[in-house]
């Protein structure tokens, strides 16, 4: 997985981001991680009855599950990702799905303009720009789907919806402390599994998203 920052020349998924590449096991604390979300997407995914719950669920699941085998194996070229991507565009659709059928709310003319130009620019930083915008980008369109339907829901979905933004501006945060940092940091301790700890405050969102919407 490359992305530079004119072309896609420096980002190699797993092996640049801060965690020591092993050899069985490419990143094994960050598999670790991701397995115990894994579980816990599983659980809300039993749980839940309607269809378009569990798409949206299932989806994620996919995408962690994915993500797992990423940080276990690296596959030469930029089939990860690109699957890994596509499955991010998944993940917002099923959620602008979920809500629709919750709320019966198609989304505006201009909500759907905005959302595609977003799409735009996304594929566009997705071809030219380092792993920083992506993220960035796909934040965007997560927060914007949300945000568009929030006067919608319960308070105590509200109240899960914050803490969900603070989870993607902390994960925002760290991958440009990794993107910076990560050279210095893996020196300085070179062992110490530094990405883990984005896939920690993952467990924390992906957590909070399937709670707020499995039922």
């Amino acid at each position: 997985m490359s992305h530079g920052t004119n072309n896609k020349i420096d980002y190699t998924f797993p092996f640049n981001t801060c965690e020591k590449k092993r050899e069985i096991i490419a990143q094994p604390y960050s598999v670790f991680v991701n397995l115990i979300n894994c579980v816990i997407i599983l659980y809300f995914l039993l749980k839940t009855t309607k269809f378009h719950t569990f798409l949206f669920i299932f989806i994620i699941l996919c995408f962690e599950l994915f993500h797992v085998f990423s940080h276990s194996l690296h596959i030469e070229g930029n089939i990860q990702v690109n699957i890994t991507h596509t499955l991010s565009y998944a993940i917002n659709f099923a959620l602008l799905y979920t809500l629709y059928k919750r709320t019966n709310i198609l989304p505006s003319t201009l909500f759907i303009i905005y959302y595609i130009f977003l799409i735009i620019t996304d594929i566009y930083v997705f071809n030219n720009y380092n792993v920083v915008l992506q993220i960035f980008t796909q934040a965007l369109l997560f927060l914007s789907v949300i945000a568009y339907f929030y006067n919608t829901f319960s308070n105590k979905i509200k109240n899960n919806m914050f803490y969900i933004f603070i989870c993607v501006f902390i994960i925002i945060g760290l991958f440009i402390n990794e993107k910076i940092n990560c050279k210095y940091m893996m020196e300085k301790y070179p062992n110490f599994p530094f990405h883990a700890i984005i896939e920690v405050v993952a467990i924390m969102f992906f957590y909070l998203l399937c709670k707020s919407f499995y039922n």
